[in-house]
């Protein structure tokens, strides 16, 4: 099988990124929440709850209906190369969301803090996962 390496996009690459960025972005978060800087924390777990319920269902139902031709080559080969991103990031997202959303957030307690933290590392994972696939799709051949 032929690769081809003169595409300006490197398709699939948000492992490495999300995953750096994910870290940095994550113990933000969790140091803001610590301080008590984030009063609205609840309606920002929502947001990541809803994108993350929308992009697994819209990579299920991709998936379901791939086997369409013409337009859908590109979406298809995107997905394929970034589906292990977007659902890392968005089954994780889920879990840490629904996890913050049925308890009481305290400031005061590591464990909470922690899991805000890994709930922003999964929703940046996720949103990295979503540019590299519209960048794919955007750039595909």
């Amino acid at each position: 099988m032929k690769t081809n390496n003169s595409k300006s996009c490197v398709c699939g690459g948000c492992k490495l990124v999300g995953t750096i960025v994910g870290i940095i972005v994550g113990v933000i978060i969790g140091i803001i929440f610590a301080l008590g800087y984030t009063p609205l924390i609840v309606t920002g777990i929502w947001i990541a709850f809803s994108l993350a319920a929308f992009v697994l269902i819209y990579v299920l139902g991709a998936l379901f209906t791939g086997s369409c031709n013409g337009s859908c080559n590109s979406v298809m080969g995107c997905l394929r190369r970034n589906l292990g991103c977007l659902l890392t990031g968005a089954v994780g997202t889920l879990l840490t969301s629904l996890a913050a959303l049925s308890i009481v957030l305290d400031i005061a307690a590591t464990p909470i803090i922690l899991l805000i933290g890994l709930g922003a590392f999964f929703f940046t994972f996720l949103v990295v996962g979503i540019i590299s696939f519209i960048r794919c799709a955007v750039n595909f051949d």
